[in-house]
């Protein structure tokens, strides 16, 4: 996995977030449409082919999810041993200086003090590379051994029910990456077996303003985006936040209920320097679980769940009312 960036011990690899090795192109985040124009610029034959499958990441981000965590399962796995340093390099280049007898050749050409000395040097180095293959698995040992105290804290944690530890499993797993990779910012609320999702999105920044398109005889073209295309995008990839977000945590935390809350800028409004919700969902574990996220777009899995939403293709988002129960 790429995409939690601290190192972590092998005990907690079953954890994955294919979506940092499928869409390496969301490590560029906002910056992605501005790269596609440049390599327009410089007739990139790949352009359309890039463009097309930047667009899906956006529209299907939520068909990706990580796998679910067994907190009891977890909590159970053996503490990292302290490693043992080896000398297997040193070993090898004493047993030669020992073995070496110097030949007849070696006696006439005044070689053996050199060929001994040499020998001697060479052990020397093989100590210290053995020093450096140590230090370097000394060095990944505390960092897995201190991930493996935290994780055991945050396992017990969740094992009783400790909305601190809720939180602390978000900050410590950060399943939400490919999201923040985009440059989603969002904060958390726990409340018995339920979590408050607030999710900050800037759509504007990361779905580009126009379309590219190919001519019968191969000549890449660069066109305004139409105004209900880009809702149209928008809309879809809103949702599939929505739903990532809720597939991420049901993924990791033991709550029946997910809460998502979308904010981002309504342009229309007197109060367009301010974000305001703009999509509210209530995730229930069974049901979204249940689902195929296969067989049809984002927007369309939300008639499954409580929501409240105000669009059209036409003006796009206005504001939507929080869900509170």
């Amino acid at each position: 996995m790429e995409e939690v960036n601290h190192m972590m011990s092998a005990a907690f690899a079953s954890y994955k977030k294919p979506e940092r090795e499928k869409h390496q192109h969301l490590k560029e985040g906002p910056a992605f449409p501005e790269i596609l124009k440049k390599q327009l610029k410089k007739g990139d034959t790949n352009v359309l082919i890039n463009y097309n499958s930047y667009i899906d990441s956006l529209l299907y981000i939520h068909r990706e999810s990580s796998a679910a965590v067994d907190w009891e399962q977890f909590t159970e796995q053996a503490e990292p041993k302290l490693p043992v340093r080896l000398s297997l390099n040193q070993d090898i280049a004493e047993k030669e200086h020992e073995a070496y007898e110097p030949t007849v050749l070696d006696k006439m050409l005044g070689q053996s003090k050199k060929k001994k000395k040499d020998l001697i040097k060479n052990a020397e180095q093989a100590r210290r590379y053995d020093d450096l293959i140590y230090n370097a698995a000394l060095r990944e040992f505390r960092n897995e051994h201190q991930d493996w105290v935290k994780g055991q804290l945050i396992g017990k944690g969740i094992r009783e029910g400790d909305p601190v530890a809720f939180q602390q499993a978000i900050e410590f797993f950060n399943p939400l990456y490919p999201l923040i990779q985009l440059g989603a910012k969002l904060h958390f609320e726990s409340l018995n077996d339920t979590m408050i999702v607030h999710l900050h999105l800037c759509p504007e920044q990361i779905i580009p303003d126009y379309l590219v398109s190919q001519t019968a005889s191969g000549k890449l073209l660069k066109t305004k985006m139409p105004e209900f295309k880009f809702n149209e995008i928008c809309h879809h990839h809103v949702s599939a936040c929505a739903l990532r977000t809720g597939r991420e945590i049901f993924a990791l935390l033991p709550v029946k209920t997910v809460f998502v809350n979308i904010y981002s800028y309504v342009p229309a409004k007197a109060e367009a320097n301010e974000k305001r919700v703009i999509l509210s969902v209530k995730f229930t574990r069974t049901e979204l679980l249940e689902l195929d996220f296969m067989t049809a777009g984002a927007a369309d899995y939300l008639a499954h769940f409580t929501h409240n939403i105000d669009f059209s293709l036409v003006t796009g988002f206005s504001h939507a009312i929080p869900l509170t129960n």
